[in-house]
Protein backbone atom coordinates (compact mmCIF):
# COMPACT_ATOMS: atom_id res chain seq x y z
CA UNK A 1 0.00 0.00 0.00
CA UNK A 2 1.30 3.43 -0.84
CA UNK A 3 -0.11 6.07 1.14
CA UNK A 4 0.19 9.85 -0.36
CA UNK A 5 0.09 13.54 0.98
CA UNK A 6 -3.14 14.73 0.07
CA UNK A 7 -1.59 18.29 -0.18
CA UNK A 8 1.13 17.09 -1.61
CA UNK A 9 -0.14 14.85 -4.53
CA UNK A 10 -2.10 15.47 -7.30
CA UNK A 11 -5.38 13.45 -8.62
CA UNK A 12 -5.34 12.19 -12.17
CA UNK A 13 -8.41 10.42 -12.39
CA UNK A 14 -10.99 8.50 -10.16
CA UNK A 15 -13.30 5.77 -11.88
CA UNK A 16 -16.75 6.43 -13.06
CA UNK A 17 -16.66 9.40 -11.08
CA UNK A 18 -18.67 11.37 -13.22
CA UNK A 19 -21.46 8.80 -12.42
CA UNK A 20 -21.38 10.44 -8.76
CA UNK A 21 -22.06 13.85 -9.63
CA UNK A 22 -21.55 14.61 -5.44
CA UNK A 23 -18.21 12.87 -5.78
CA UNK A 24 -17.29 15.35 -8.86
CA UNK A 25 -18.42 18.36 -7.47
CA UNK A 26 -16.20 17.89 -4.31
CA UNK A 27 -13.21 16.63 -6.40
CA UNK A 28 -13.74 19.56 -8.56
CA UNK A 29 -13.85 22.12 -5.26
CA UNK A 30 -10.34 20.22 -4.32
CA UNK A 31 -8.78 20.53 -7.37
CA UNK A 32 -10.14 24.41 -8.32
CA UNK A 33 -8.23 25.86 -5.06
CA UNK A 34 -6.72 29.66 -5.50
CA UNK A 35 -2.97 30.12 -4.46
CA UNK A 36 -4.21 31.61 -1.05
CA UNK A 37 -5.98 28.34 -0.31
CA UNK A 38 -3.08 25.74 -1.45
CA UNK A 39 -0.74 28.52 0.69
CA UNK A 40 -3.17 27.59 3.70
CA UNK A 41 -3.52 24.31 3.18
CA UNK A 42 0.00 23.63 3.06
CA UNK A 43 0.78 25.64 6.45
CA UNK A 44 -1.86 23.71 8.09
CA UNK A 45 0.27 20.42 7.01
CA UNK A 46 3.65 21.43 8.44
CA UNK A 47 1.95 22.48 11.81
CA UNK A 48 0.19 18.81 11.82
CA UNK A 49 3.61 17.81 11.23
CA UNK A 50 5.19 19.53 13.67
CA UNK A 51 2.48 18.74 16.46
CA UNK A 52 2.89 15.17 15.77
CA UNK A 53 5.55 13.18 17.92
CA UNK A 54 5.75 10.81 15.31
CA UNK A 55 6.06 12.38 12.48
CA UNK A 56 8.53 14.91 13.98
CA UNK A 57 10.67 11.93 14.98
CA UNK A 58 11.19 10.29 11.71
CA UNK A 59 12.00 13.73 10.21
CA UNK A 60 15.00 13.69 12.35
CA UNK A 61 15.63 10.27 11.76
CA UNK A 62 16.33 11.38 8.27
CA UNK A 63 18.27 14.55 9.77
CA UNK A 64 15.46 16.85 8.21
CA UNK A 65 13.66 19.85 9.68
CA UNK A 66 10.50 21.69 7.65
CA UNK A 67 10.38 25.14 8.69
CA UNK A 68 6.55 26.69 9.12
CA UNK A 69 6.96 29.67 6.89
CA UNK A 70 6.39 28.39 2.90
CA UNK A 71 5.46 32.02 2.06
CA UNK A 72 8.44 34.03 1.69
CA UNK A 73 8.27 36.14 -1.38
CA UNK A 74 11.80 38.19 -3.06
CA UNK A 75 9.06 41.19 -5.12
CA UNK A 76 5.54 40.74 -5.15
CA UNK A 77 4.95 41.44 -8.42
CA UNK A 78 7.50 41.18 -11.08
CA UNK A 79 8.04 40.76 -15.11
CA UNK A 80 7.16 36.91 -16.18
CA UNK A 81 10.63 35.89 -15.88
CA UNK A 82 12.89 34.25 -12.82
CA UNK A 83 14.34 31.73 -11.35
CA UNK A 84 11.64 28.55 -10.53
CA UNK A 85 10.55 28.03 -6.96
CA UNK A 86 12.58 25.40 -4.74
CA UNK A 87 13.12 24.15 -1.75
CA UNK A 88 16.78 25.06 0.05
CA UNK A 89 18.94 22.91 1.62
CA UNK A 90 21.21 24.53 4.63
CA UNK A 91 23.78 22.52 7.34
CA UNK A 92 21.88 18.98 6.47
CA UNK A 93 17.96 20.44 7.07
CA UNK A 94 15.74 20.71 4.54
CA UNK A 95 13.95 24.26 4.41
CA UNK A 96 10.36 24.44 2.84
CA UNK A 97 10.85 28.28 2.83
CA UNK A 98 10.33 29.46 -0.93
CA UNK A 99 11.93 32.54 -2.69
CA UNK A 100 10.43 33.22 -6.31
CA UNK A 101 8.22 35.76 -8.25
CA UNK A 102 4.73 36.23 -8.24
CA UNK A 103 3.44 36.68 -11.62
CA UNK A 104 0.71 38.81 -13.04
CA UNK A 105 -2.31 37.95 -13.82
CA UNK A 106 -2.86 36.72 -17.19
CA UNK A 107 -5.59 38.99 -19.58
CA UNK A 108 -8.23 36.99 -21.35
CA UNK A 109 -9.18 38.92 -24.72
CA UNK A 110 -12.59 38.50 -26.00
CA UNK A 111 -13.76 39.36 -29.89
CA UNK A 112 -15.05 43.07 -27.97
CA UNK A 113 -13.50 43.03 -24.53
CA UNK A 114 -10.84 41.78 -22.56
CA UNK A 115 -10.58 41.04 -18.66
CA UNK A 116 -8.65 39.91 -15.87
CA UNK A 117 -10.14 36.55 -14.39
CA UNK A 118 -10.86 36.75 -10.62
CA UNK A 119 -8.43 34.76 -7.79
CA UNK A 120 -10.24 31.04 -8.83
CA UNK A 121 -8.62 31.28 -11.93
CA UNK A 122 -12.70 30.54 -13.90
CA UNK A 123 -14.26 32.61 -16.31
CA UNK A 124 -17.01 30.53 -18.05
CA UNK A 125 -19.61 32.96 -17.12
CA UNK A 126 -17.56 35.94 -19.51
CA UNK A 127 -17.38 33.41 -22.12
CA UNK A 128 -21.04 33.03 -22.30
CA UNK A 129 -22.01 36.56 -22.42
CA UNK A 130 -19.33 38.00 -24.82
CA UNK A 131 -18.77 37.00 -28.27
CA UNK A 132 -16.02 34.48 -28.69
CA UNK A 133 -13.15 35.91 -30.62
CA UNK A 134 -14.13 34.03 -33.63
CA UNK A 135 -17.19 31.99 -33.76
CA UNK A 136 -18.32 29.28 -36.75
CA UNK A 137 -21.81 29.47 -37.76
CA UNK A 138 -23.72 26.15 -38.05
CA UNK A 139 -25.76 26.38 -41.18
CA UNK A 140 -25.71 21.99 -42.15
CA UNK A 141 -25.96 20.09 -39.00
CA UNK A 142 -27.57 16.76 -37.87
CA UNK A 143 -29.18 15.73 -34.26
CA UNK A 144 -29.66 12.49 -33.95
CA UNK A 145 -31.76 10.71 -31.00
CA UNK A 146 -34.09 8.19 -30.42
CA UNK A 147 -37.58 8.67 -30.72
CA UNK A 148 -38.64 8.46 -26.42
CA UNK A 149 -36.69 11.64 -26.44
CA UNK A 150 -37.49 13.71 -29.29
CA UNK A 151 -39.22 16.28 -26.38
CA UNK A 152 -36.05 16.95 -25.34
CA UNK A 153 -34.73 16.96 -28.47
CA UNK A 154 -36.87 19.90 -29.27
CA UNK A 155 -36.31 21.59 -25.91
CA UNK A 156 -32.46 20.91 -26.98
CA UNK A 157 -33.02 22.87 -30.20
CA UNK A 158 -34.84 25.92 -28.90
CA UNK A 159 -32.26 26.36 -26.33
CA UNK A 160 -28.93 26.48 -28.64
CA UNK A 161 -30.89 29.36 -30.92
CA UNK A 162 -31.32 31.32 -27.69
CA UNK A 163 -28.20 30.85 -26.11
CA UNK A 164 -25.99 31.19 -29.37
CA UNK A 165 -26.61 34.60 -29.98
CA UNK A 166 -24.56 36.51 -26.93
CA UNK A 167 -21.43 33.97 -27.62
CA UNK A 168 -21.50 35.09 -31.27
CA UNK A 169 -22.81 31.97 -33.42
CA UNK A 170 -25.76 31.08 -35.56
CA UNK A 171 -27.37 28.50 -35.40
CA UNK A 172 -29.74 27.37 -38.29
CA UNK A 173 -32.15 24.71 -37.29
CA UNK A 174 -30.56 21.09 -37.87
CA UNK A 175 -31.84 18.03 -39.80
CA UNK A 176 -33.31 15.84 -37.46
CA UNK A 177 -32.66 12.22 -37.25
CA UNK A 178 -35.28 10.55 -35.27
CA UNK A 179 -34.45 6.67 -34.15
CA UNK A 180 -37.04 4.07 -33.50
CA UNK A 181 -34.85 2.69 -30.76
CA UNK A 182 -31.64 3.51 -28.91
CA UNK A 183 -29.28 0.21 -29.90
CA UNK A 184 -25.80 0.95 -31.33
CA UNK A 185 -26.69 -0.65 -34.66
CA UNK A 186 -29.29 1.72 -34.99
CA UNK A 187 -26.88 4.49 -34.15
CA UNK A 188 -24.38 3.83 -36.70
CA UNK A 189 -26.47 2.73 -39.63
CA UNK A 190 -28.43 6.04 -39.55
CA UNK A 191 -25.68 7.89 -38.91
CA UNK A 192 -23.10 5.84 -41.69
CA UNK A 193 -26.96 6.43 -43.51
CA UNK A 194 -27.11 10.12 -43.23
CA UNK A 195 -23.26 10.72 -43.87
CA UNK A 196 -22.64 8.95 -46.73
CA UNK A 197 -24.73 11.37 -48.52
CA UNK A 198 -24.21 14.41 -47.62
CA UNK A 199 -20.52 15.89 -48.05
CA UNK A 200 -21.84 19.56 -46.42
CA UNK A 201 -22.50 18.58 -42.72
CA UNK A 202 -20.91 20.34 -40.59
CA UNK A 203 -21.12 18.22 -37.28
CA UNK A 204 -23.09 15.64 -35.55
CA UNK A 205 -24.83 15.98 -32.42
CA UNK A 206 -26.18 12.86 -30.46
CA UNK A 207 -28.48 12.61 -27.52
CA UNK A 208 -28.11 9.31 -25.76
CA UNK A 209 -30.34 7.90 -23.16
CA UNK A 210 -27.61 7.36 -20.47
CA UNK A 211 -23.86 7.26 -19.88
CA UNK A 212 -23.31 4.55 -22.06
CA UNK A 213 -19.56 4.24 -23.12
CA UNK A 214 -20.39 1.40 -25.92
CA UNK A 215 -22.43 3.62 -27.41
CA UNK A 216 -20.33 6.76 -26.99
CA UNK A 217 -17.03 4.62 -28.50
CA UNK A 218 -19.49 3.46 -31.43
CA UNK A 219 -20.51 7.13 -32.27
CA UNK A 220 -16.65 8.64 -31.70
CA UNK A 221 -15.24 5.59 -33.81
CA UNK A 222 -17.55 6.09 -36.99
CA UNK A 223 -17.23 9.56 -36.62
CA UNK A 224 -13.52 9.56 -36.49
CA UNK A 225 -12.61 6.77 -38.46
CA UNK A 226 -15.60 5.77 -41.38
CA UNK A 227 -16.85 8.70 -42.05
CA UNK A 228 -14.70 11.68 -40.63
CA UNK A 229 -17.05 14.31 -39.03
CA UNK A 230 -16.94 16.63 -35.82
CA UNK A 231 -19.41 15.28 -33.42
CA UNK A 232 -20.73 15.86 -30.12
CA UNK A 233 -22.60 13.21 -27.36
CA UNK A 234 -24.61 14.66 -24.95
CA UNK A 235 -26.11 12.42 -22.11
CA UNK A 236 -30.34 13.02 -21.53
CA UNK A 237 -29.76 12.98 -17.81
CA UNK A 238 -27.76 15.95 -18.83
CA UNK A 239 -30.04 18.07 -20.00
CA UNK A 240 -33.10 16.74 -17.37
CA UNK A 241 -34.55 18.86 -14.66
CA UNK A 242 -34.79 23.06 -13.96
CA UNK A 243 -34.49 24.90 -17.49
CA UNK A 244 -31.47 26.62 -15.73
CA UNK A 245 -29.48 23.76 -15.62
CA UNK A 246 -30.45 23.18 -19.56
CA UNK A 247 -29.41 26.72 -20.20
CA UNK A 248 -26.27 25.98 -18.69
CA UNK A 249 -25.31 22.47 -20.14
CA UNK A 250 -26.17 23.64 -23.92
CA UNK A 251 -24.02 26.78 -23.33
CA UNK A 252 -20.87 24.75 -22.65
CA UNK A 253 -21.61 22.17 -25.35
CA UNK A 254 -22.26 25.39 -28.06
CA UNK A 255 -18.66 26.85 -26.59
CA UNK A 256 -17.18 22.91 -27.15
CA UNK A 257 -18.82 22.45 -31.09
CA UNK A 258 -17.28 25.96 -31.82
CA UNK A 259 -13.94 24.84 -31.22
CA UNK A 260 -14.49 21.90 -32.77
CA UNK A 261 -15.84 23.61 -35.89
CA UNK A 262 -12.25 25.91 -36.00
CA UNK A 263 -13.55 28.60 -33.53
CA UNK A 264 -11.59 30.47 -31.30
CA UNK A 265 -13.21 31.04 -27.47
CA UNK A 266 -10.24 33.26 -25.96
CA UNK A 267 -7.31 34.16 -26.62
CA UNK A 268 -4.15 36.28 -24.07
CA UNK A 269 -1.22 38.46 -24.84
CA UNK A 270 2.00 36.81 -26.26
CA UNK A 271 4.27 39.59 -26.29
CA UNK A 272 6.35 37.50 -29.24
Amino acid sequence: MVLLVPELAFMTGIPDIRKDSRMLKDVMQEMLQSPRQHYLRLSSLLHRIRDSAEASQELLRWGLRLDLDIHRVRAPELPRSGPAVAPRQHHGFLLSQTEGRVLPMERINLRHSSFIPSEDLSWNKELVREASISAISMNYWLLVYPKRLQNLAKDLVSAMESVSGPIGMRVSRPALVELKDDRIETYARSIRSMLSGEDKVQILLCIISGSREDLYAAVKKLCCVQCPVPSQVINAQNLSGQPGKLRSVVQKVLLQMNCKLGGELWGVDIPL
